[in-house]
């Protein structure tokens, strides 16, 4: 029952009592499956809208168990795998919707913790995007000529210098500052999410896995448990990689993991060999992105890299992996020498997942007694707040400019049947893992591919 504790650095960090499960049949208006931040969002947003709603939440294991309380704890404007990438997609108009949607949303998320009192260690510092490759450098300038494009605010082109200055690095060739980003502890986020929800009503059910779902003669909803069967009007599915399970979503998702690392604790003089006084999120631009951070606790979390497919969606033998451990490592030393003294603590992984066209996606099966929200592709943490809000104006039936951004209107494609799809996944991650180790993305016709199928 425990086990909660050993998944990832925030969720041992923390001080959590676990709730009940469910203990018997029960009716309500909306069933909500999957106690992350999407489904916590989604039900506060309800019981704001309508206090009179009933509405009951079903988490296999403990409030935060899935990605919501394993990831780096970067909330960003990111959608798809980059701007550029968006803006190609979706053109112009509709990625500047979604752009300013995600601006609100960190505004809305900052103005919810301090409201509801959640001590997440929440700080708007600012991200720092950097090129560490000539390949890198082209991705750098297509985000920033994608910004001003769109005329967005917040962003700009650092050179050399300036990203050395921010982060004392000899390998950090240029980049780009974003002033809009959060970073925050995640497992204390969705804690406080949890008791919000429960100060507006919301009735919350801990170790009690959904077996099936089901939509019945077209007018309610059967979500069944080994302990009961919740009854309601609709429902939502918000178990993001664990939608896996779900015949009629498998086809446009797919699960890979996300590998993080975090160092023991820096002394004073450590931290002024890497500069960093401003505390930012970072990360690079390789294709299978490098991202890093700051803890709260004076610790340096390093991620990415490696991002293993599981072909039968999240599987905790995954959790670990010390091969991909030890690439993160090598990476960490490679970018800072300096700290050849510093410790490496512990790892761990996280389930991420991917929509083919790397962007959340929202939408009803089969009729409207069931709606999904899923596929953040490792950027969850607020797009699922935004995510949140629609949920709320699609259950109440309501057509809002939230409703037609990206994230409802664009679907993503499919992708083959089994054993194609395995060999496909496969064969694209190590052909852009070996891309970023050469520093030679985009070199070939069967990376070009890779890059197509995963972007």
């Amino acid at each position: 029952m425990n086990d909660y504790k050993t998944i990832s650095f925030w969720m041992r960090r923390g001080r959590y009592a676990p709730g009940p499960r469910l203990e018997q049949d029960r009716s309500s208006d909306v069933v909500v499956v999957g106690g992350g931040f999407t489904g916590l969002w989604s039900a506060i947003h309800l019981k704001e809208a309508d206090p009179t709603m009933d509405v009951v939440m079903l988490e296999q294991n403990v409030i935060g168990y899935g990605a919501s309380g394993r990831n780096a704890g970067f909330a960003l404007t990111t959608l798809e795998r980059n701007l550029s990438q968006l803006l190609r997609r979706v053109g112009p108009e509709k990625t500047r919707a979604q752009h300013l949607a995600l601006v609100e949303t960190l505004r809305e998320i900052e103005a919810f913790v301090r409201q509801e009192k959640i001590d997440a260690d929440l700080t708007r510092t600012g991200l720092l995007t950097v090129s560490n490759g000539p390949e890198q450098d082209i991705r750098i300038e297509q985000d920033i000529r994608a910004a001003e494009e769109l005329d967005l605010p917040g962003f700009r082109y650092l050179d050399g210098a300036e990203c050395r200055e921010l982060l004392h690095s000899k390998r950090l060739r240029c980049g780009h500052w974003e002033d809009h980003a959060l970073m925050v502890d995640p497992a204390a986020l969705v804690w406080g999410l949890k008791a919000a929800a429960q100060r507006r009503g919301v009735k919350i059910f801990e170790y009690t896995p959904v077996d099936e779902i089901r939509t019945v003669k077209k007018t309610r909803v059967e979500a069944r448990t080994p302990y009961g069967t919740v009854y309601a009007d609709r429902a939502l599915l918000a178990t993001n990689a664990y939608a896996h399970a779900i015949r009629a979503l498998r086809p446009h998702i797919f699960t890979i993991y996300a590998y993080m690392i975090v160092t023991e604790p820096l002394t004073d003089e450590q931290w002024a060999k890497v500069g960093w006084e401003r505390r930012m999120g970072a990360g690079d631009r390789r294709i299978m992105r490098q991202f890093h951070r700051p803890t709260p606790d004076g610790r340096i979390l390093w991620g990415g890299r490696d991002a293993p497919f599981s072909p039968h969606g999240p599987d905790p033998r995954f959790d670990r992996d010390p091969r991909i451990f030890g690439r993160l490592e090598e990476t960490f030393r490679w970018t800072f020498p300096q700290l050849e003294d510093v410790r490496i603590d512990h790892g761990w992984a996280g389930p991420v997942c991917g929509t083919v066209n790397c962007m959340p996606t929202l939408g009803w099966l089969k009729g409207e007694r069931i709606l999904y929200a899923l596929g953040y592709a490792g950027h969850g943490v607020a797009p699922s707040e935004l995510a949140g809000r629609m949920v709320r104006d699609l259950m109440l039936d309501r057509k809002t400019e939230i409703t037609e951004l990206p994230m409802v209107t664009h679907r993503p494609g499919m992708l083959p049947p089994e054993p194609l799809r395995r060999f496909i996944l496969n064969k694209a991650q190590r052909l852009l893992q070996k891309a970023d180790d050469t520093g030679g993305a985009g070199q070939g016709p069967n990376t070009r591919l890779a890059l197509k199928v995963l972007q």
